[in-house]
């Protein structure tokens, strides 16, 4: 489970907004192996709730390909 906001500006605008996105969205990842090693895959699906009309962006896809480093931390880190 996880979240992230996307915020967009335009630095150009003459208007007082000059920034400002509200994203809802879902997403879903699975960690898979690829050879010898183990890669977290994901994709989210996002809609603009709430945007400028400058901005023109309504919807946004993320892709996200991330290694997964195995025994990087030997102890535990909490007790």
């Amino acid at each position: 489970m996880g979240y992230s906001v996307n915020i967009l500006a335009n630095w150009k605008a003459d208007s007082a907004v000059t920034y400002g996105l509200s994203p809802a969205g879902i997403g879903i990842s699975k960690v898979v192996k690829l050879g010898p090693l183990h890669v977290k895959l994901g994709l989210a699906v996002q809609c603009m709730v709430h945007h400028p009309d400058n901005f023109e962006q309504q919807w946004n896809i993320q892709i996200d390909v991330t290694p997964v480093i195995p025994n990087l931390i030997k102890d535990t880190l909490f007790d």
